[in-house]
């Protein structure tokens, strides 16, 4: 705002000192009613991506709008059991990343805020249809294709010939050698048991889980756990793509491979939580997340290379061309469903006992 209604009383004021006055109330207002200003106050975001991400992000956002912000960060199903339990008193206003499923249950279970970003039209259009159906609540800002991820080191050290689909992980020569993280904590792990399903179909699928049980050595607590790969402690993990690219940056010698059976992905996602002290802050957090600039900060300053969802963003050009990946169709409303997820992950229990 340039100029102010206000500074044209000036001429009809009868001394210097009042126009003056005037004058400053105009400066006064129009710094009141800057976008900046309008945004001032605080902002507690849940955070589901990596540490550096969080912190450059809600960096980025509270220098841009004059926010004060502050992130937890924790694994997907272990943030939507914090929101489940502070449902009665909100602890945070919006939920940034982390696999879609799990939004869409907190949705189901009436933990989320309604709000439909503008900028949800400049989301892929192979998504158009899901953003119609869940996009009250739910956007879409990032992509990520599931992998298996190998220490060549490893690999040749124990004589075994690396990967090409997962069923070759169930080789008995990879006995203690795999790693994949719990689908009851991880959205990584949910992920790749809806891979599953959808390349196999239930059955075979939890046949195939039972199966590969022999040749896990561990469950972990996170998808993001791809240290113990980098280090040698296993041979083998299984998460996103993205994963294995930042540490073949750190030197490990890590290689991501693409399963023959077919690529599948997941979808990351923001929502705003049901009673959030600080609504319109969290929407305004909402759209910049839609934003072509803060979807390529995690490539450009976090060493993170998820797919941007936004077409105007420009990938990593580490990343995957999405245009020539072997995706599969996954049906995200029927595992977004909190029945269907219990049931699935009651399944994966069974199956595979897992005590950790």
């Amino acid at each position: 705002m340039k100029t102010c209604f206000i500074s044209h009383l000036s001429r009809f004021s009868k001394s210097r000192k009042t126009s003056l006055k005037i004058t400053a109330l105009c400066g006064l207002l129009t710094v009141l009613f800057s976008p900046n200003a309008i945004a001032e106050g605080k902002l507690t975001v849940y955070c589901s991506v990596q540490n550096v991400t969080c912190e450059k992000v809600t960096q980025h956002f509270a220098e841009k709008y004059n926010v004060e912000t502050q992130f937890v960060r924790n694994s997907t199903g272990t943030i939507l059991g914090k929101i489940k339990s502070e449902k009665s008193n909100p602890q945070a206003d919006v939920w940034y990343g982390g696999t879609l499923e799990p939004h869409l249950q907190a949705a189901d279970q009436g933990l989320l805020e309604s709000y439909r970003s503008p900028l949800q039209k400049d989301i892929m259009p192979r998504f158009n249809q899901l953003m119609q159906q869940r996009g009250d609540f739910i956007s879409i800002i990032y992509l990520m294709e599931l992998g298996i991820g190998v220490n060549t080191e490893k690999l040749a050290k124990l004589g075994i010939p690396e990967p090409k689909c997962f069923k070759d992980l169930l080789d008995p020569a990879f006995k203690d050698q795999i790693q994949y993280a719990d689908p009851r904590v991880s959205g990584t792990g949910y992920s790749f048991l809806t891979t599953l399903i959808e390349l196999f179909g239930e059955q075979q699928a939890f046949d195939y889980l039972k199966k590969l049980h022999n040749n896990v050595a561990q469950y972990s607590k996170s998808g993001l756990a791809t240290g113990n790969l980098a280090t040698g402690e296993v041979a083998v993990d299984i998460s996103f793509m993205h994963s294995y690219v930042r540490e073949q940056e750190k030197g490990s010698p890590v290689k991501g491979i693409l399963p023959c059976e077919g690529i599948g992905y997941t979808l990351g996602a923001t929502s705003i939580i049901k009673g959030a002290r600080n609504l319109d802050n969290a929407k305004l957090f909402i759209d910049y997340l839609l934003s072509p600039e803060a979807q390529e900060i995690p490539w450009r300053e976090a060493d993170s290379y998820q797919l941007p969802t936004n077409i105007h963003a420009q990938p990593a050009p580490k990343a995957s061309d999405p245009t020539k990946l072997k995706f599969i169709d996954i049906d995200f409303i029927r595992f977004g469903s909190n029945e269907e997820s219990k049931r699935l992950l009651e399944k994966w229990f069974e199956a595979t006992k897992a005590d950790n």
